[in-house]
C-alpha cells in the first residue's frame, strides 16, 4: 500500500526550511564523478559513511553526489536534517533499496517498512519498548551483566586481551532475546552455536546488497553471498523455534499468561486476534523478531565497545567515572535500577560517545513526491542522504566538536562552549526515532557501571589503530581491551 502523502504545497509550507526553491540538484556542488558510474567507485561498502563525511568537509552542508546517473542530495545542516526526519514517512521514506533487499530476506519489519505497514507495526511494538516495560526485565539484565563480568574476570586472571565487540554482541543478543522474546539464548555461555557469527554475516550481506548499484546476486552467487544465504537460513531456523515456543506457552492451559509479557507474545496475539487492523502476517512476525535481534546485537554492542575504547584511551575520564561508580554503588558490583539512574557522569560518557561514534552516522532516504529541502527543489524519487553524525560535529552546535568532553553534557559545562543536545541525532528524530532508545541507555548504564566497579581497562596495544567499519551499523575494527581486576572486585 502506498503511503498517504500530503499535497506538495502543504509539505512546503510545513517544512522548517521551506522557501520558494531557488536551486535544483544540478545547481549544487559535489565531487566530480566518472561517466555512467558517477561517484560509485569512491564508495567502499565498509567505509562509505567516511566518504560522505569527507565530501561534507569539502563541499559544505548541502551538496550532491551521483550514484550512477542518479543525483543524490546530501544534507548536513542541523535544522534541515531535523526537518527531513520530521517529515517521515509521509514525505520521505527509506530508500527502496533497503526495502527491496529486506523483502528478499523476508524481513520487512519495523526498521524497513514504510507507510501504513510501518504505522501498524509501530503502534504495536513501540509501547512494548517503553522504559517502564524494559525496567520490568531489569533482574534479567543484571543476571546477564553478571555473566559478562565473569567472562572478563577470567580474561583478567589469564591476562588475555579480549575482542570486546564480539563479547558485547553476544551480551546484547542475550539481553534482547530475554526482553523481547522471553528466552535467554545465553550466547555468552556458548549457545546457540555460532549465532553471533551468523548475525555478523547477515549484517555484512545486507550492507553490501543495499549499496550495490545492481542486484548482481540474483544472477551471480559469489562466495560472500552464499555465506550470507547460509547464515540467514540458520537465523531463520532459530527464529521459527522462538515463535513456536512462544505460541505453545500462550496456548498452555492454566499456566497461560494473563496477558502478553514480551514483544513476541504480543505479536503472536495480534497475529491470531480478532481485530483485523492489528493483524500481523507470519512474515511480519518473523521480520520483527529478526529486526530486534539485529538491532539489539549491533547498535548497543557497538556503542558499548566505543565507550570502552574511550575509557581505555582517556585515563582521566575513566578515573572520574570510576569515582562516581564507587560512590553510587557502594559495595555493589552491578548497579541496581535506582543506582543506574544516578550514574550521571557515566551517562555523559555515553552521550558523548553517541555524538562522536553513532552506530547510524547517516540515513539513506528518498522523496515520495516533489518537495523542497531548504531552498533546493527535490523531485519525486530522488535520493536524500542525511548526515546525522555530522550535525553533532559542527562547532556551531558543539564547541570543540572533535574532542571527547563528557562534561559538556553536565550542568557544569563551560558556558563558553556551544551545546545543542537536540543536534545529537544518534537515535534519529521525528516519528521514526529509534524505539529501543530506553533499552540501549539502560544496558549502557548497567554494563559500564559494572566495568568501572570491577576492572581497570586498557587498550591491548596503544599503537594498533582502531578504525570505523560499516557493517549495516558502524562498529570499531581492531579494538582489543585488557582487563585488570580492581581490589574491590
Amino acid at each position: 500500500m502506498k503511503p498517504t502523502c500530503p499535497a506538495p504545497d502543504e509539505t512546503t509550507r510545513r517544512s522548517a526550511g521551506a522557501a520558494r526553491p531557488r536551486r535544483t540538484l544540478a545547481d549544487l556542488p559535489g565531487p566530480r564523478g566518472l561517466p555512467v558510474i558517477g561517484n560509485l567507485h569512491e564508495l567502499h561498502a565498509d567505509r562509505w559513511h567516511l566518504e560522505f563525511e569527507r565530501w561534507w568537509r569539502a563541499f559544505g552542508d548541502v551538496f550532491v553526489v551521483r550514484m550512477g546517473r542518479q543525483p543524490i542530495l546530501v544534507v548536513a545542516e542541523g535544522e534541515l536534517v531535523r526537518d527531513v526526519l520530521q517529515r517521515r514517512p509521509a514525505v520521505f521514506r527509506r530508500t527502496r533499496a533497503i526495502e527491496d533487499v529486506s523483502r528478499e530476506a523476508d524481513m520487512v519489519g519495523l526498521f524497513s517498512a514504510d507507510g501504513e505497514a510501518w504505522r501498524k507495526q509501530r503502534q504495536l511494538i513501540n509501547p512494548t519498548l517503553h522504559a517502564r516495560n524494559v525496567e520490568g526485565f531489569f533482574p534479567s539484565i543484571c543476571e546477564i551483566t553478571g555473566r559478562l563480568r565473569e567472562l572478563w574476570s577470567r580474561a583478567a586472571d589469564e591476562r588475555a586481551a579480549r575482542d570486546v565487540l564480539g563479547d558485547l554482541m553476544r551480551y546484547s543478543v542475550d539481553v534482547t532475546s530475554t526482553i523481547a522474546f522471553g528466552r535467554d539464548l545465553n550466547t555468552l555461555g556458548g549457545g546457540p552455536d555460532a549465532l553471533q557469527e551468523h548475525l555478523q554475516r547477515v549484517f555484512l550481506g545486507l550492507n553490501r546488497r543495499i549499496l550495490a548499484p545492481l542486484p548482481y546476486w540474483r544472477y551471480l552467487g559469489l562466495p560472500a553471498d552464499r555465506a550470507y544465504d547460509r547464515a540467514l537460513l540458520a537465523v531463520k531456523r532459530l527464529i521459527f523455534e522462538l515463535v513456536a515456543a512462544a505460541r505453545r506457552e500462550l496456548e498452555g492451559g492454566a499456566d497461560r499468561p494473563a496477558r502478553p509479557r514480551t514483544l513476541l507474545e504480543l505479536m503472536i496475539v495480534a497475529r491470531d486476534g480478532e481485530d483485523p487492523r492489528a493483524h500481523l502476517s507470519d512474515a511480519e512476525v518473523y521480520a520483527n523478531v529478526l529486526t530486534m535481534l539485529l538491532a539489539g546485537e549491533d547498535t548497543t554492542a557497538n556503542t558499548l565497545a566505543w565507550i570502552l575504547y574511550y575509557l581505555a584511551s582517556r585515563p582521566d575520564v575513566q578515573a572520574r567515572a570510576r569515582e562516581e561508580a564507587d560512590r553510587v554503588l557502594g559495595g555493589g558490583l552491578i548497579p541496581t535500577l535506582e543506582q543506574s539512574k544516578r550514574l550521571e557522569y557515566t551517562g555523559a560518557v555515553t552521550q558523548e560517545t553517541l555524538r562522536l561514534r553513532s552506530a547510524a552516522p547517516l540515513l539513506y532516504l528518498e522523496a515520495n513526491h516533489d518537495t523542497v529541502v531548504g531552498d533546493v527543489a527535490v523531485p519525486a524519487g530522488a535520493g536524500v542522504v542525511v548526515l546525522t553524525r555530522a550535525t553533532g560535529r559542527k562547532p556551531e552546535y558543539f564547541g570543540d566538536p572533535e574532542s571527547f568532553r563528557p562534561e559538556r553534557w553536565l550542568g557544569g559545562a563551560s558556558p563558553m562552549l556551544p551545546h545543542e543536545p537536540r543536534m545529537a541525532l544518534a537515535f534519529g528524530s521525528g516519528p521514526r526515532v529509534c524505539p529501543g532508545r530506553s533499552m540501549a541507555l539502560l544496558e549502557c548504564a548497567v554494563t559500564v557501571g559494572m566495568v568501572l566497579r570491577s576492572f581497570t581497562v586498557q587498550l591491548a596495544d596503544h599503537t594498533a589503530p582502531v578504525r570505523e567499519r560499516m557493517a549495516f551499523a558502524m562498529q570499531p575494527e581492531g579494538l582489543r581491551v585488557r582487563f585488570t581486576k580492581r581490589a574491590c572486585a
